[in-house]
């Protein structure tokens, strides 16, 4: 899934704000691009197609927020991403893994616990 600049932008305004409406967003998005409110009320439009958005009507006015943390959306785009390239997928995490730098200890601990999760859940009962 390819997501433009305009839309890139949006979606980070979105995680930030958590949700808002065309209004909400407009005003967040026009100090940092000279663009019109149609054209952010059109990328909220697309943003919602494509299912990165949801929304629902308050009033007249639709309320958008994302449908994915930001970690969760990032982690599907590198499962399609795996997929196109037809990779292996633990080979690519370990991969990306390795190339990390300035972790901390604690988020490599809570690594570590979702990797022995994970392998606890896979394990066949004895």
């Amino acid at each position: 899934m390819k997501l433009g600049d305009l839309e890139t932008f949006v979606l980070k305004m979105a995680w930030q704000l958590g949700s808002g409406t065309v209004k909400t967003f407009y005003t967040q998005v026009k100090p940092a691009r000279n663009v019109s409110q149609n054209t952010v009320q059109s990328t909220l439009e697309r943003l919602y197609r494509k299912s990165i958005l949801t929304r629902h009507k308050e009033g007249h006015a639709y309320v958008y927020q994302p449908k994915l943390s930001r970690e969760a959306f990032t982690a599907q785009l590198l499962t399609n991403m795996v997929s196109e390239f037809e990779s292996d997928p633990s080979m690519t995490l370990a991969a990306f893994v390795e190339q990390q730098e300035g972790v901390s200890d604690a988020k490599w601990q809570h690594l570590k616990a979702v990797v022995e999760q994970i392998k606890n859940e896979e394990a066949p009962d004895d």
